[in-house]
């Protein structure tokens, strides 16, 4: 599975009204390579408020933690809590850190005791825990019902792709986005209807090989049904992997803290927690076609915007 921090760009919000600890921290931040960061910068607090969704981590800067700023911690958890938040401080007593901890920020570190290697680290690290955060939660609300509402699939598609467009570009593939116009509506669960496109199409990109072609597409069966397809032009998922498929039935096998081959296994339960399945086909040499099935009680029929065929990279 290719979690945010894999990705060829991790986008990080600089939130840092003191122009030198910007331009040194943007400066540690731009010139790593592997992955890249890029590097949105606010010069103050309710800018960035307004920046936060749009990003893979926030890097809020304050001189100290004190009455005025402990709520800016809470502020930007509420703005954004699927995104983790790092502050970074002048100097703190424990007392006003761990109290900002428990408000939401992920990590805390003081200025004057970061250098190039350990910011960077920090953040694929709090990054990568969010992550975990966000699967463990989705597993543990197996038993319930999940918070539904009628999506459109071609704008889940959309944003899914657009995600992984750098990791994509860095690796010469293309994604193809193929929705047809009137397609009907999924009853489905936002977080986990991402999570399964980004899961599918990043392990596409993975398998494909520099100007090879991933194709993302979603149909209405003639049975009702809403399928989406990720189909490549790679060498073919290994068979090690490809056998993974059909045990998303079992909690259990699903260790997160685990990253080789945790990425079909879980997608796969979280098709089925819609009632859906997924398959998965593969040959050498002529790429690797995943089909995720939804069945047709939750396909919601009524008017729906036209999509086009579009290509990003």
């Amino acid at each position: 599975m290719q979690n945010s921090i894999d990705a060829a760009v991790i986008r990080v919000l600089l939130i840092e009204s003191n122009p030198a600890d910007a331009g040194q921290f943007e400066e540690w931040l731009s010139s790593a390579k592997s992955p890249a960061f890029e590097v949105r910068r606010a010069p103050n607090f309710e800018q960035g408020l307004a920046q936060a969704r749009h990003v893979d981590a926030i890097l809020l800067g304050m001189p100290m933690i004190d009455v005025e700023n402990l709520p800016r911690v809470s502020r930007m958890r509420d703005a954004a809590p699927a995104t983790p938040l790092i502050v970074l401080l002048g100097h703190a007593k424990e007392v006003a850190m761990l109290e900002a901890l428990r408000l939401g920020a992920q990590d805390l570190l003081i200025k004057g005791e970061l250098d190039e290697k350990s910011l960077r680290r920090r953040i694929r690290f709090a990054i990568t825990r969010k992550h975990d955060e966000r699967l463990r939660q989705m597993l543990g609300e197996a038993g319930g019902e999940l918070p539904e509402e009628a999506l459109d699939v071609g704008d889940a598609i959309g944003s899914a792709c657009l995600l992984l467009q750098g990791y994509a570009a860095t690796q010469r593939v293309r994604i193809r986005v193929d929705v047809p116009a009137g397609l009907p509506r999924l009853n489905s669960d936002r977080d986990r209807l991402r999570q399964i496109l980004i899961n599918l199409v990043s392990n596409a990109i993975q398998f494909t090989p520099s100007a090879g072609n991933v194709t993302v597409s979603a149909v209405l069966t003639e049975e009702g049904e809403l399928e989406l397809c990720i189909a490549d032009t790679g060498v073919g998922m290994p068979k090690s992997q490809l056998a993974l498929i059909g045990r998303g039935d079992d909690v259990a096998v699903l260790d997160i803290r685990e990253g080789d081959g945790r990425g079909l296994p879980l997608t796969e339960y979280l098709v089925r927690q819609h009632g859906g399945q997924m398959k998965g086909e593969a040959a050498p040499g002529e790429g690797t076609r995943i089909t995720a099935t939804f069945p047709t009680e939750r396909v919601i029929q009524g008017d729906v915007p036209p999509a086009e065929i579009r290509e990003t990279g």
